[in-house]
């Protein structure tokens, strides 16, 4: 799978605190903020994976309710 970049801005304070973090937990930084949002970004997986199968249930019974409208 081709990965993505993201990129935000922090202050230095927050910089040096999340190297800090990182380091202090044997990271590199970027491998702390990606740890750090793991559990975010599986919820967020999660989610959008429910939103889809509710708007194709809703897709499926609209088609339902139409092919039984037509056939009457």
């Amino acid at each position: 799978m081709k990965t993505k970049v993201i990129a935000f801005r922090v202050t230095q304070d927050e910089y040096d605190a999340l190297v800090y973090n990182g380091k202090t937990a044997g990271y590199k930084l970027a491998e702390f903020v990606a740890a750090s949002l793991k559990p975010t970004i599986e919820l967020s997986k999660q989610a959008m994976a429910k939103e889809q199968k509710r708007l194709e249930a809703k897709a499926k019974r609209k088609a339902k309710k139409a092919a039984a409208n037509g056939a009457q």
